[in-house]
């Protein structure tokens, strides 16, 4: 009996510094997500004359990936301390949570990173001084197909963020730590996100689809 209080004790001190390790990720990815919204809705290269203004946003564009891909590495780091906490309590859910946020923070990684790799070379191209209009038009079209790649990386990212967030969700509604009010919110963000954002990456305008 003495010796399982011990081990009890040890056990929630750890969940308490998993809880405070995984607040403090939390708090810094939505500081640094908060820093990077005006940032790159300046930069935004989606718009129409993103092709035009490129070499004008090209460094700030730049800055706005690292903090974007920042806070999605921040993120994984909050889903892996979930995962963490949760495991004991509902690990099947909770495994399918994690894997869910993680494959959709990367693959908004993935997107953040070809929106300046992919994009700069096409705009070196358009604005390059013996380049002919012919070859401009041609290279519009290519901005334009590669907006619909890059817009699929950020589809599948927030579908499955989503789904991690449900799903996690339904875990903290188990799990004492949490309770129902931070799995309900969780659930609402992940159904809202699903009903609202999602269908946006479906219209045929943001997927590049002419």
């Amino acid at each position: 009996m003495t010796t399982h209080i011990p081990r009890a004790r040890k056990q929630l001190e750890n969940e308490k510094n998993f809880l405070r390790w995984g607040g403090l990720t939390g708090i810094f990815a939505f500081i640094v997500w908060i820093v990077e919204m005006p940032l790159y809705g300046y930069v935004d290269p989606f718009i129409p004359e993103g092709l035009m203004r490129f070499p004008d946003v090209r460094v700030a564009l730049g800055v706005s990936t690292l903090l974007c891909m920042t806070t999605a590495f921040l993120s994984i780091s909050l889903v892996l301390v979930l995962y963490r906490i949760f495991s004991g309590t509902s690990n099947a859910l909770a495994f399918l949570g994690c894997v869910s946020g993680v494959i959709g923070y990367i693959s908004t990684a993935l997107g953040d990173v070809s929106t300046f790799l992919a994009f700069a070379p096409i705009s070196d191209l358009y604005h390059a001084s013996v380049v002919t209009p012919e070859v401009q038009a041609t290279v519009v079209i290519l901005w334009e197909t590669t907006i619909g790649l890059v817009n699929t990386f950020f589809f599948v990212g927030s579908l499955f963020m989503m789904i991690g967030f449900i799903v996690l969700g339904v875990v903290m509604l188990r799990a004492p730590s949490f309770g129902r009010r931070f799995g309900g919110v969780s659930i609402f963000l992940g159904v809202i996100g699903i009903m609202g954002w999602l269908p946006v990456y479906l219209s045929r305008d943001q997927l590049g689809c002419k």
